[in-house]
């Protein structure tokens, strides 16, 4: 898939979203950490896989990892963590990282509607993430996409020393919630 980016009437730049390979282990890593270098869109701040743990992960038949590329650059990783017990197997976790620069672009959304097809394919009927209730333009695209607030953890985070409340958000692949 591809999506264009017009720069003023200079250039146009083709974003594509594919899966991960084991070759993308790096350039997933110096994505993530990108990310949590600004300190204020992702819990962590330094990546815990190495490079080898990340090819680890992209071949762990239950999880799906997809990339945006551009000109050769991974720019944005979408990781989907499927329920590692009998009784959540139905669900898995998402995460999301789209590197400065390349953000507001359909970037997020693309992946996300990919991982949603995967997930209808793949019977996995609910998909969960957690958002900081200080990103609003997170809240109100994934809003967009079909996800609904199910509850929030209020003061979860300190963020620059003020509390942020950790939003948990659902998207249902059936037509019905249970």
């Amino acid at each position: 898939m591809f999506l264009k980016k017009n720069d003023g009437e200079q250039s146009v730049d083709e974003y594509i979203i594919r899966k991960a390979t084991s070759r993308d282990a790096k350039g997933i890593i110096e994505c993530m950490q990108s990310v949590m270098d600004e300190k204020q869109y992702l819990i962590g701040e330094f990546y815990m896989f190495t490079e080898r743990g990340e090819q680890e992960r992209i071949r762990n038949p239950d999880d799906l990892t997809l990339v945006s590329e551009n000109n050769g650059t991974i720019v944005g990783v979408l990781t989907l963590q499927r329920g590692l017990h009998k009784k959540n197997r139905h669900t898995v976790n998402l995460g999301i990282a789209i590197k400065s620069g390349h953000r507001h672009l359909g970037i997020g959304t693309r992946l996300i509607q990919e991982a949603q097809k995967e997930c209808r394919k793949r019977g996995i009927e609910k998909i969960n993430l957690e958002v900081f209730s200080t990103n609003l333009a997170a809240i109100s695209a994934y809003t967009k996409l079909g996800f609904r607030i199910e509850g929030s953890r209020k003061g979860q985070f300190i963020i620059d020393g003020k509390y942020v409340d950790d939003v948990l958000m659902t998207y249902y692949t059936r037509d019905q919630e249970p």
